[in-house]
């Protein structure tokens, strides 16, 4: 799993390649939770390129959303992959993430 993180002025974009599974989560849960608890801005987050997320890193979603949401800035998810759609889908997540 690759990470990239740009912080812009505004906001705090993210791009995540490879797979969010057990044997990744913990970097995966440090920068997005470091990044919540710091940055007082919007976040986006590009999942266009991971073929696979387990409830683990659904769960990391959840609860950088619910960061999110204290400060009154926004977790957007704008691109993401036909497999983490249907991952969202089937855990009716998609309308939450308004994917």
């Amino acid at each position: 799993m690759d990470i990239k993180i740009n912080d812009g002025n505004t906001q705090v974009d993210i791009v995540v390649s490879g797979d969010i599974e057990m044997m990744t989560i913990k970097e995966f849960k440090e920068k997005l939770f470091e990044i919540g608890q710091n940055a007082n801005k919007d976040v986006e987050i590009d999942l266009s390129k991971v073929d696979y997320i387990d409830s683990s890193g659904v769960g990391v979603l959840i609860s950088l959303l619910k960061m999110q949401k204290k400060k009154g800035k926004a977790l957007k998810i704008e691109k993401v992959s036909s497999q983490v759609l249907n991952v969202l889908q089937l855990s009716s997540l998609s309308d939450v993430f308004n994917l």
